[in-house]
C-alpha cells in the first residue's frame, strides 16, 4: 500500500470513516461514542488520528437530525443540493421566473426534508422538540441559500444549526 508522510495512504481514509459513522451517533451517547474511537486510535498508533476524533463536538439535536437526513437520504439530498445550486444562481441572475418556480419548491422540499429529518431522528430514539425542528428548517433554508452552508451540510458532520443570511428571502 502506498505509504504517505510516513503512514498507510489508506488511514486518512479510515479516520474520515470514523467521523463520518461518528456523527450518526445519537448526541447522548456522542462522546462516550468519540473517547472510544480517539482510544482506538491511540492505542493502534494512530495519535495524529485520535486527536482528529478527539476534537470532534458533540452536535445539537437539530443538527444531528440534519446529519442522519443527509446520509440516510443520500438521493434526495442530492437533489436539495442542486436546488440550492438552481436557486441561488436564479437570484443571481435576477430570473424572476426561475426564482418564482423554485421557491415554490423550496418551501415544499424544506417540509417535506424537515419532516423526514424529525422521522429519522425519532426512529433513532430521539423526538425532536418544536425548536430542534425549527432548527432543522433553518439549516435546510441555509443550504439553499448560501454555499458555504450547503458545502458544511454536505459534510454530514454539522454541530449546530445554520442560520439563512438575513439578505435572504424567507419562505
Amino acid at each position: 500500500m502506498e505509504r504517505k508522510h510516513g503512514r498507510r495512504a489508506g488511514a486518512a481514509l479510515d479516520v474520515e470513516a470514523v467521523l463520518d459513522d461518528l456523527y450518526t451517533t445519537p448526541p447522548p451517547g456522542f462522546v462516550a461514542r468519540r473517547e472510544e474511537l480517539a482510544l482506538a486510535a491511540r492505542t493502534s498508533g494512530r495519535a495524529d488520528d485520535a486527536r482528529r476524533i478527539h476534537a470532534a463536538r458533540r452536535p445539537t439535536l437539530a443538527a444531528w437530525a440534519a446529519n442522519l437526513l443527509l446520509r440516510s437520504r443520500p438521493q434526495e439530498s442530492r437533489h436539495f443540493l442542486e436546488l440550492g445550486r438552481a436557486l441561488r444562481d436564479a437570484y443571481r441572475t435576477l430570473d424572476a421566473d426561475g426564482i418564482k418556480e423554485l421557491s415554490e419548491q423550496r418551501r415544499s422540499v424544506v417540509s417535506a426534508l424537515s419532516r423526514q429529518a424529525a422521522e429519522l431522528a425519532r426512529a433513532g430514539g430521539h423526538r425532536l422538540s418544536d425548536a430542534a425542528q425549527q432548527d432543522v428548517e433553518s439549516t435546510l433554508r441555509a443550504v439553499l441559500a448560501d454555499e458555504d452552508a450547503a458545502d458544511q451540510w454536505a459534510t454530514g458532520r454539522l454541530e449546530g444549526a445554520l442560520t439563512p443570511p438575513s439578505d435572504f428571502p424567507s419562505p
